[in-house]
């Protein structure tokens, strides 16, 4: 896939799948902007990853620390990205966070913290490429999904209720941009990742159930299929890369 002349902002770009999909972008040549909530060393650090997969390009790899919950960082993150090269055409929504806590010791800020950055996140950037895209340009947005929200898991009503939200947000989407805007989900299955600081070995999503496991690039080359503004034929859809993990 060649996406050169395209730009493209990945939240929750700086580790594991996101850095996986930001990874995939650099390499097929868009301009690339990652955005991590506050971590500005992971941010850094991924940014020099990224940027030397094609050195020659100095310019092409922009990282900003934004709360994507926070909708006036939203709009001076897109501000940024667009004085620097133009309005974006590709939006990959990662950012998320998924505490595990039981339902009656979940607190209402506990609630609120996963929605607004799941969420509520992905409507405020949807809603920026959307405003901001030229009439004559085409657009893609890939949200990334949840296990959780097909195969019900325990302590996990928040991140539940935030990942199904985003199935829904993503077929409003894709009606709104119908022939234009294309947006689809990509849910991750087992996927093994990087465990944070302090942590040590593997790390699995949901690990809680059993069945094959995958990588982080294994979710990256599906999301990359549907990055292409071009092809808005395929929209409205939510793919699962689980290891033929059986699905209600």
């Amino acid at each position: 896939m060649t996406l050169s002349g395209e730009i493209a902002i990945v939240t929750g770009g700086s580790r594991n799948i996101g850095l996986a999909i930001a990874a995939g972008l650099r390499g097929a040549g868009a301009r690339l902007c990652i955005v991590g909530r506050s971590d500005r060393d992971a941010l850094e650090t991924a940014r020099s990853e990224l940027q030397r997969l094609q050195p020659a390009s100095d310019a092409s790899v922009m990282a900003e620390l934004v709360d994507v919950s926070d909708e006036a960082a939203v709009v001076d993150l897109f501000d940024q990205v667009e004085k620097s090269w133009g309005p974006p055409s590709i939006l990959v929504n990662g950012a998320a966070i998924r505490p595990h806590v039981p339902f009656v010791d979940l607190s209402r800020d506990a609630w609120s913290e996963v929605l607004d950055t799941i969420l509520t996140g992905a409507f405020l950037t949807s809603r920026e490429l959307f405003r901001r895209l030229p009439k004559d340009r085409n657009g893609a947005i890939v949200n990334i999904g949840g296990l959780s929200a097909h195969r019900p898991a325990r302590d996990r009503a928040h991140v539940i209720a935030a990942k199904s939200g985003l199935v829904g947000l993503t077929r409003a989407l894709a009606e709104e941009g119908r022939g234009r805007i294309r947006a689809n989900t990509v849910v991750p299955g087992l996927i093994e990742t990087a465990r944070r600081p302090g942590q040590s070995g593997p790390h699995f999503s949901d690990a809680e159930h059993e069945g094959p496991r995958g990588t982080s690039d294994d979710v990256a080359r599906i999301v990359l299929a549907f990055c292409h503004p071009n092809d808005v034929y395929v929209t409205g859809q939510t793919v699962h890369v689980s290891g033929g993990r059986v699905m209600p």
